[in-house]
Order: C-alpha cells, then structure tokens, then sequence
C-alpha cells in the first residue's frame, strides 16, 4: 500500500501505524513519548483520507486542528491513496484556515459588468450621453430602467470619450455604479466584514473569479471603551459624542484593515464595489450610529431588525463611494446578523437533522433546530474567553498560554509564538481549569484548594503543592515561573470569572433545550462557531461543563462560521436572499428574566461534566 506525503509516494509496511511510516522514510515528524501517544506532539495534516479522531486526539488537539485533519501519526492506520503533510509546511497557522468555506462561484455576486461601445453623436445623433448609454445597454443585454447617480452623471462625458465611445459599466440591480472608459474588463472586488465585539476580519474577494485574495484581522477599536456590548451601550447612551467616537472606532479599524489588503493585493480600493457586514446587534448599531438606548431596556428592542443595504459613503467606509455595502437582519434582542451569519457558513453542517449551533465569544449566541423549528437566543458570557478581566489574560497572540497539561512532575505549557509566557488566553484558561481540577489542585465548586491540607498534601505531588500560594487575590497557582518578572498565575478570582462565563453558555443550551422540549441526547451534532472556538480543546470544554456531556465525535467545528456566512452573502446574493426568508421564521428566546435560565445558571457553575 501506498500513501503520498509531503507529495512523495510512500510505501506502508504491514502493520505499521503512520508514525512508523513516516520515521523510517526520514520524514519530518517530532516523536517525544516515542509513539504512545501520551505527548501530543507528532502532529501532520491529512488532506485526503484523514480518519475520524480517536478519543485521545480530541484531548490533545484543538478544534480547529481536529476540523482542518490534524491527526497524531502515532494514532494514525495508514489507507491507500492517503494524502499527508508533515513538517513546518504541516503547522496549523491560527490567522489562516479559520474561514471554513470551499472555493464558491461569483455568478450570482449581484455585481455585473458590460462592455459596449457606443454609437458616436453627429448632427444627426444629438442624444444626450447618458441616453446613448442606456439604448446601447437596452439593444447590447436588455437592460432597461436603469438609473445613474448624480455623481456618475457628472463625470460621464469625458469618461465615455477617454477611449473614443468604448465603456465598462458596472451594475448593481438597476443601478449604475460605475462607468469606466474602455471596453476591457477590469478586476471588480468586494470585502465581507465581520464585526466582533473583540476582534473585526475582513476578507478581500475577486468577484469575477469568487477567489479570496487577502484576509486580514484586528482587535476592534472600540475595544478602548468597553469590553463587551453592555458596557460599550452606557458608553454610548452618555452621549451623541459618545456614539460617535464608538462608529469612528470601528470604522477606523475597518479602513485600516482595507488598506493593509489593498496595499498587499495591489489594487485601489476605488475597485471595491460591495461589502457584506455581520456582527451582533450592538456591534451592527454601533457601526452605522444608531441610538442603542432600548437595546439595554426589556423588551431589548433594536432601532430596525431587517436587512440593510447602503452606499459606502454613508457608511464612512474607504470603498468605492457608491459600492453597496449590505448588512445581515437581526433575529431579536441581542441575536443579531452574526447568528444569521453563522447559520449561513454552517448550513453544510446543520443541513437535515437536529442541531445546535454555538457561536462562542463576549456574547454567546445559540441556535437550535429540531427539523421542523428554529429557535435562537443570546447570553452574555463576557470576556473572560477572549482573556479580558483576568489577571494575566490576554488576546491569543504571541506569548500567551493556549495549553496547559498537569501531572506529578509539574505543569507543561504550550506558548503561542515560542518563549517565555507573558500570559494566558481564553482557550489555555479552560484548559487549565480543567487540568487543575483533574488534577485536584481545585474543588468541584472551583475553590483552589488549601496547600496545608493534610488530605489535600496526601493527594498531590510536591511539585503541585508548591505552586498553591497565598496572593493579593486569596489564593493562586502559578502556572508559569518568571524569574525577571511577575509569575504567571491563576487566581481564585479568575477561576470565578470562568465558572460565570461557562455557567452562562451552560445555562442558555439547557434553557433553550428545554422549550424545544429535547434532551442533548436527542441532538445530531453540537456546531461550534467563533474564532475562540476554533482553538478550544473539545475534551476540556465538555469537562468543566461548558457544554453538557455528549459524545465527542458529535461536537462539530465551523470555524469563523459568521464571517463564512458573510462571504456566502457576497458572492451569492440567492444565499442571502434565502437567508432572509429562513429570518422570519426563527423564534427568538430571550433570557433576560427567565426563571429557567437562573435556575439552570446557578446549577452550572461548578467545575464538572454538565449531565442534562
């Protein structure tokens, strides 16, 4: 039997697993425990044949490396024609591969252009300019009813005789964005933009071709004013002022992601003609500088829930100034575009059957289906996840903790970029909860416990009991040393703010299970959607009680789900017209004074495996 890897042919042994294959072949692999499976670190991609994972490789993978076929060769039976890739080139990259959405059509994008060379005047042909152009349109295509800007209008004359009568004209529907002189196609762009209460994507597309030339991320400048929705609301709510610094915070991050991708790609943004924009509902008020008063008042009424559609230069974006720039409906309340946007970049996963899909950041939105009915509601995690309010949190950048592993012989640590740990995100915070209780250094209540414990210095290793110390903020663990600085630790405060954010995510599944009137048994698939979900450990999750016990092979990922949903929308505008319809058929749940949603919240927040 044959495999192929790294594109060279491979001949399998019989008996032998991957790793073998691979070690004998000389082939880049890292081999720490020597095959047992118990390091974690002999990671390759397998592009073609990769198999379902084993119970082991959901506890040392990530989600996002599960998604995308990253496997451990020593757990690994070789298939013929498998396809692998292993080495540096074999890395999972945490910018890219988050957008889960295969190579799609333009056809149907909305943009279109013709080329017509039109009829030059004479004494005899006295038709006013715009007149010519639109009988040419007319006789060329059959476009009739056409309708230009003033803008257009006023620059039409020299532009239709810069190339002697021959034009490019640029439609969106019945309207003319552009005339541009000569009869030559020239490269139209669009951009879907994701909105995130912590960080803002934008993706950069070709909408002749439906290829993704650049994507490119930031940290949403509104960040500076407030960690999540609520607080940025009575930011907003002191003043006009106020609203307005927020709107300019996030469209000067935007513009500033455009440029970096048109300075990459070579283009000017001149050439953008249309933009897709998903957040949640604060996100998408804030964005075009609604007032956000009622959104913090129940009933939690939004300023308009439908769908939008603007020119860019309303919307203060550095594009094209007539290019369309189109936001996502609202569900309700706080379930906003980004939820419809999810469900849209999911809908391969959540096609027939019954699912829960989860999109995981500040603001945590859930959607269940059960094959006949949709419900959808929201629940504020905070931002404990993106690493906010904790003491050494931070976003996932170079040098935070993203895995923590804990045994007798002490605590090993993978640090984003290499080096020295500056601190710990979202997704090595859960980990090391989960770890520190598996390990009995915290309670089930999430109390670290004491060091001075007969019962509790009979159980751990002294190598674990060293690193329980008194602090500022009663007890904490150190997770890593720093000899030229502070230690890197988590505090029983930090361990609180998870136990409420979880307790949330927690509560708002079995709420919301429980007026669909089914159990997490009866579930095809839990899809788990949002950047910070790509890079949980499935296992951990389901351990502390994030997500109510299931069998991990029915724990789906989607990766950035709503930015796919938006990047359907741009290049298929029949998606988001169905997107539209499916809308009005969601029932929205709110959670806000539910006696459900408490009771279910109070009984999530201990440190265990959630059974419903």
């Amino acid at each position: 039997m044959q495999i192929k890897v790294n594109s060279e042919s491979l001949v399998v042994a019989e008996g032998e697993n991957l790793m073998a294959t691979l070690l004998r072949y000389n082939q880049p692999v890292t081999n720490i425990c020597n095959g047992q499976g118990t390091c974690g670190k002999c990671k390759v991609r397998i592009i073609s044949g990769a198999p379902a994972p084993t119970e082991l490789e959901y506890k040392k993978l990530s989600a996002g490396e599960l998604a995308t076929g990253v496997r451990l060769a020593c757990l690994v039976k070789p298939q013929p024609e498998m396809a692998v890739v292993c080495g540096a080139s074999g890395n999972v990259d945490r910018k890219e591969g988050l957008l889960f959405i295969e190579q799609a059509s333009s056809e149907y994008c909305g943009i279109r252009q013709v080329q017509v060379n039109l009829d030059l005047p004479t004494l005899e042909d006295e038709r006013g300019d715009w007149n010519r152009l639109l009988a040419k349109l007319q006789e060329t295509c059959g476009l009739t009813d056409l309708k230009i800007g003033l803008s257009q209008l006023q620059t039409l004359s020299p532009v239709i005789r810069q190339e002697n009568f021959a034009v490019s004209a640029v439609i969106w529907k019945d309207q003319i964005l552009a005339v541009l002189p000569g009869a030559e196609q020239v490269p139209v762009y669009g951009v879907a933009i994701d909105i995130g209460t912590t960080n803002i994507a934008v993706a950069l597309y070709n909408l002749e071709t439906g290829v993704m030339v650049r994507l490119a991320a930031a940290e949403n400048g509104q960040t500076r004013y407030g960690a999540d929705v609520i607080s940025r609301i009575e930011f907003a709510n002191k003043s006009s002022g106020n609203r307005t610094l927020l709107r300019e915070a996030v469209a000067g991050t935007i513009n500033s992601l455009l440029n970096k991708l048109c300075t990459t790609a070579k283009i000017n943004s001149n050439q953008i003609y249309k933009a897709v924009v998903v957040g949640n509902t604060t996100m998408q008020h804030l964005f075009l500088g609604l007032d956000v008063s009622y959104l913090a008042l129940s009933p939690f009424v939004s300023v308009c829930n439908a769908d939008l559609e603007f020119d860019a230069i309303e919307t203060g974006l550095d594009l094209y100034p007539q290019a369309k720039v189109i936001l996502f409906p609202n569900v309700g309340g706080f379930v906003g575009g980004d939820t419809l946007g999810a469900v849209l970049g999911s809908e391969e996963l959540l096609a027939t059957g019954r699912h829960l899909l989860i999109d995981i950041g500040t603001n945590c939105e859930l959607y269940l289906q059960d094959g006949t009915k949709m419900w959808a509601c929201s629940t504020a995690a905070g931002p404990a996840f993106e690493g906010a309010g904790i003491t050494y949190g931070m976003r996932a950048q170079p040098g935070a903790i993203e895995r923590v592993a804990i045994d007798e012989q002490g605590v090993s640590l993978a640090i984003i970029g290499g080096g020295a740990a500056t601190g710990i995100c979202g997704s090595g915070l859960i980990e090391a909860v989960q770890q520190m209780r598996e390990a009995g250094i915290i309670s089930q209540s999430g109390t670290i416990n004491d060091p001075n414990d007969p019962k509790i210095q009979a159980e751990l290793a002294p190598e674990l009991l060293k690193r329980i110390r008194d602090g500022q903020q009663k007890r904490e663990f150190v997770l890593a040393y720093n000899p030229d600085g502070d230690d890197i630790v988590l505090t029983q405060y930090d361990i609180s703010q998870l136990q409420l954010a979880k307790g949330a995510v927690c509560a708002g599944i079995r709420t919301l299970l429980d007026i669909a009137g089914l159990s997490v048994a009866d579930l095809d698939s839990i899809v788990l959607a949002g950047t910070f979900a790509t890079h949980l450990n499935l296992a951990s999750t389901v351990d502390i009680g994030l997500i109510p016990q299931l069998s991990l092979h029915k724990l789906k990922t989607a990766g950035n789900a709503a930015h796919a949903g938006a990047v359907k929308a741009l290049l298929d505008q029949r998606a988001f017209a169905g997107l539209r319809q499916q809308a009005n058929k969601i029932e929205h749940v709110e959670l806000g004074g539910s006696a459900t949603f408490s009771m279910y919240f109070m009984d999530s927040m201990c440190i265990e495996p959630c059974e419903i």
